[in-house]
């Protein structure tokens, strides 16, 4: 590591530590002692501890004043401050402000949302609004304070305003593009980008700035200015990030640039580490918090990583560009890996491919979007067509099975990812003796890990004619993923979020609705506000954003239901109260809401008994999901539903519910108790013996983990869990085989016994 390299390691390790830790200054004086005295011995591990000390310094001063913003200080409620709005809010409302004043003295950056008023970017307003940690500021109400605008915003607006005259409905992509603005794009288009790797393509990135350098330069050099090309793209480069309000990735590469520039005029050939080096030291004197940010993270990793592709390809392999392009590919994909899999869960090997083509077309896009706001509508309308490709080499780069691996975001989902880069940079760098040998098993190596690791990941088989509901394994709460028969995902609740528990949202179901390739929820219904049930909600709700989320509507004062309230609203999602007579058909599954009614919301007060009741339908099979109604709501509904095939036992198996006149009324032939270790006393004695006695066949997530359960409409299987065994599932394939062969039935799944005489899977028909 060259020793600026070694000095921005220090500096930021510093940095870092004081933001997280706010290191007090009682420790910073004796290490500055220290330093003096480290100096007088070796100068150079003396300037290194220095930089750490500064580093600190710098860290504690940028975290005290994070402390001091309103997002930090405001609790959830009504609050009111005068503010300045960054850009005019698009079609949802959304935009970005940084408080002026506020009455509790607090500052800083907040996320917006301005409900029906137009504001134009720049502008200072007086807002009154509620905020949510989670959900930003919304304003309700506000009025213009000062109209007064500086160039910045009255460019930025401008610009706004031009682009989406020109490209109409696709205004939100471009805007993306050029003044790093993600907040209309949809969620759908984010998760597609996201699974194929192509998510630094919807910001604004290193990338994107290479690119206008590069055209800016060709541009100088057609004028005759080959001399002050690089020069003169160096200063349009920092006037375009100023426009942008200096973001870590693009203020990394205007520093590239200039560097750059410096370096061709005086012919010089500075190491790329020092380079990066020098890069990062601006970004982070600019943006202190940048030492704390993923994104940053992400530039500085995919740069390195890059940097270090190249170095593999030599002699005449270099002249190859698409040879360069895959190879700058593999080093940024594999350099990102840990991070993205510690930080978010997701890793997109498919991005190795899918870069290769969209990078070259990105670098046409970036451009043309900038002539189009001069040469108007015959560049914008080839430019929108290159977008148009890109989107589509996104959607099916997304969709190849095991081209992007989920798991549980942390350490041990990064390990192997950490493991695989580490080995491949020991390969570049100690560079062994066997040359082809070498590239070919690296190669080999990173292909068989990518196997390896995305064969537990891949979703299971399912085919298209039956609509699938898995009872997840949550512990003591609820979770169904609920999919049709053409591939689209329904959720009812999302499980409990504890302290000594966690989050099942984002430990459990997220996880298994990635590994399903799902990218956004076509509709969430939470049956009621209780934090076994809601709990889960938020996290799913951020990371795979849904359509519509349905809920009983009865407003709740917990914070849980606040932060649920915010997160949807965050996330454009529409929301509605459920009642009785509502109904949703999603591919030929039809759900009807059956309780509560309106009357009924009028005299109870108890949330399990609010609960939303649905009856999920396809063909001729029946599935009830009853949340933690008991029998006050039991004997509302027992006229009111026909017979079902599979019951999710309500409450748990609660003692309060699952009455006899219930059981007898509805008939089904399975039951599903979806329950965790617990003090409650769930499932009661007095609910399996009201179960067994009727001959229904009972399945337990706390006894097998998942229960799942297909039906094409006239044939339905459970299962739970799946064979452990190598020899089990030899017998079960040889069991589907011989049916296929004897049979002409549906009954494609075969009976397990497990120990107790439980059945592992059942199967039967209406």
């Amino acid at each position: 590591m060259p020793p600026v390299g070694q000095f921005v390691v220090a500096f930021g390790a510093g940095l870092w530590t004081g933001l997280v830790f706010l290191v007090p200054g009682g420790v910073i004086v004796p290490l500055g002692m220290l330093a003096i005295a480290l100096a007088r011995t070796s100068q150079w591990r003396g300037v290194l501890l220095a930089a750490l000390l500064l580093g600190c310094a710098t860290g504690v001063r940028a975290g005290r004043a994070r402390d001091r913003s309103c997002a930090v200080q405001w609790s959830a409620g009504q609050h009111a401050a005068i503010l300045k709005v960054h850009d005019a809010p698009g079609e949802r409302g959304l935009t970005t402000g940084t408080i002026v004043h506020a009455p509790e003295g607090c500052d800083g950056l907040l996320r917006l949302r301005i409900d029906g008023d137009q504001v134009d970017a720049g502008a200072t307003v007086v807002a009154v609004g509620s905020f949510h940690p989670a959900g930003g500021y919304r304003i309700r109400h506000l009025r213009t304070f000062h109209r007064a605008r500086t160039l910045r915003y009255v460019v930025r607006d401008a610009v706004s305003r031009r682009l989406r005259r020109l490209y109409g409905e696709r205004a939100f992509l471009v805007e993306a593009l050029v003044l790093g603005r993600r907040s209309d794009i949809p969620a759908t288009l984010r998760a597609e980008f996201a699974d194929s790797g192509l998510a630094h393509l919807l910001a604004i990135s290193g990338l994107h700035i290479g690119f206008l350098a590069g055209w800016l330069v060709l541009l100088a050099r057609m004028f005759g200015a080959r001399r002050r090309a690089w020069a003169f793209a160096a200063v349009a480069i920092w006037g375009f990030v100023a426009l942008l309000g200096f973001p870590a990735p693009a203020t990394r590469a205007a520093t590239f640039v200039t560097l750059f520039g410096v370096a061709r005029h005086r012919q010089r050939h500075p190491p790329p580490g020092a380079v990066l080096g020098v890069a990062v030291l601006v970004v982070l004197a600019i943006t202190p918090g940048a030492a704390t940010q993923v994104g940053a993270w992400l530039s500085v990793a995919a740069v390195w990583g890059t940097s270090l592709a190249r170095r593999v390809i030599r002699g005449p392999a270099r002249r190859g560009p698409i040879r360069r392009l895959l190879a700058v590919s593999v080093g940024a994909t594999l350099a990102t890996a840990p991070i993205t899999a510690f930080a978010f869960g997701a890793v997109a090997p498919i991005g190795i491919v899918a870069n290769v083509v969209a990078v070259p077309l990105a670098g046409l896009a970036v451009p043309g979007v900038f002539a189009s706001l001069v040469a108007g509508g015959p560049v914008a309308g080839g430019t929108g067509l290159i977008l148009t490709v890109i989107e589509r080499v996104a959607r099916i780069a997304a969709a190849v099975p095991g081209g992007h691996i989920a798991g549980v975001p942390g350490v041990r989902f990064a390990a192997p990812w950490a493991a695989i880069l580490i080995a491949a940079t020991w390969f570049v760098v100690r560079r062994p003796t066997w040359g082809i040998v070498r590239r070919r098993l690296l190669v080999a190596g990173a292909a068989a890990s990518w196997l390896v690791v995305a064969a537990g990941h891949l979703p299971d088989g399912a085919r298209g004619d039956e609509v699938t509901i898995h009872f997840l394994d949550v512990g003591q709460g609820d979770a169904i993923a609920v999919r049709t028969p053409r591939g689209r995902w329904v959720l009812v609740d999302a499980g409990p979020r504890s302290f000594g528990g966690g989050d099942a949202g984002r430990r459990v179901v997220v996880p298994f609705l990635r590994r399903h390739g799902v990218r956004a929820l076509d509709l969430v219904i939470v049956s009621h506000g209780d934090a076994d049930h809601l709990g889960g909600v938020p996290a799913v709700v951020r990371a795979l954003p849904p359509a519509l989320v349905l809920e009983p509507g009865q407003p709740l004062g917990t914070e849980l239901y606040l932060e649920h309230l915010a997160t949807v609203d965050a996330a454009g999602a529409m929301w509605r109260p459920a009642r009785a007579g509502d109904t949703i058909t999603v591919d030929g599954v039809r759900f009807a809401v059956l309780h509560p009614t309106r009357s009924w919301l009028r005299r109870e007060v108890r949330a399990n008994e609010n609960s939303v009741v649905v009856q999920l339908t396809f063909g001729r099979f029946d599935l009830l999901l009853t949340g933690d109604i008991g029998w006050p709501a039991e004997s509302l509904l027992v006229g009111a539903v026909r017979r079902i095939e599979v019951l999710k036992v309500g409450h748990h198996g609660s003692s309060g519910s699952s009455s006899a006149a219930w059981l007898d009324a509805l008939r089904p032939k399975v039951a599903v108790v979806s329950v965790g270790p617990n003090t409650y006393g769930h499932p009661a004695r007095s609910v399996l013996e009201r179960l067994t006695d009727r001959g229904i066949a009972l399945f337990r997530t706390d006894r097998g983990g998942t229960v799942t359960v297909r039906s094409d409409g006239r044939y339905f299987t459970v299962r739970q869990g799946k064979p452990n065994s190598l020899r089990a599932r030899l017998q079960c394939r040889v069991l589907r085989w011989l049916r296929s062969r004897v049979s002409s039935s549906n009954r494609n799944d075969c009976i397990l016994r497990r120990p107790g005489n439980s059945p592992a899977s059942f199967t039967t028909w209406p």
